[in-house]
């Protein structure tokens, strides 16, 4: 009975074992930009930053337009979530300008987010001065251009809240 139990587990195991494998290559059977994309986008949920922000610059590469703005939005994303605060800054940058769509607005809160803990890691490492005081002042203002425009994105009021924390940073400024 017991040999029977372990065969029947055997096919789950494998399958297991072929998509933790197959994940931490960066690859899903099959291959290609949508598998890519699904191991990428899973990387970012996961915690796995560094396959995630291998993923999307690889994708990043075989796009173009729209297709590769949301990519480069994501990117920014998971560099702001591995704590690459100046790249994602960089990288959100880009996507900004865009007339007002809905990537532009994201990438407001996306670099508006970078900005104020790029200032935050500095702040604990002693740091004041006008680049501070800058990081913050722009922290502010993209949050606040993302919340004027597109304040039914922030639902949970997260963006509402962390301007609220940007203000009390700059009063602590003098």
């Amino acid at each position: 009975m017991r040999f029977r139990s372990t065969r029947r587990l055997l096919p789950l195991f494998s399958a297991a074992f072929l998509l933790a494998s197959c994940e931490a290559a960066g690859t899903l059977p099959g291959g290609g930009p949508r598998s890519d994309y699904t191991v990428a986008r899973q990387a970012l949920e996961t915690g796995n930053y560094t396959l995630a922000i291998r993923r999307y610059e690889s994708l990043i590469a075989s796009q173009e337009g729209r297709s590769a703005a949301r990519l480069q939005l994501e990117l920014a994303h998971a560099l702001l979530r591995a704590n690459r605060f100046d790249d994602a800054i960089a990288l959100a940058s880009r996507l900004t300008g865009r007339q007002g769509d809905s990537i532009e607005a994201s990438a407001l809160a996306v670099r508006g987010t970078a900005r104020h803990e790029a200032a935050r890691e500095r702040m604990e490492r002693g740091e004041n001065g006008e680049e501070l005081r800058e990081l913050l002042q722009g922290a502010r203002a993209d949050l606040s251009a993302f919340l004027s425009d597109h304040a039914a994105l922030d639902a949970a009021g997260s963006m509402r809240a962390r301007v609220q924390l940007i203000e009390a940073d700059l009063a602590g400024l003098g």
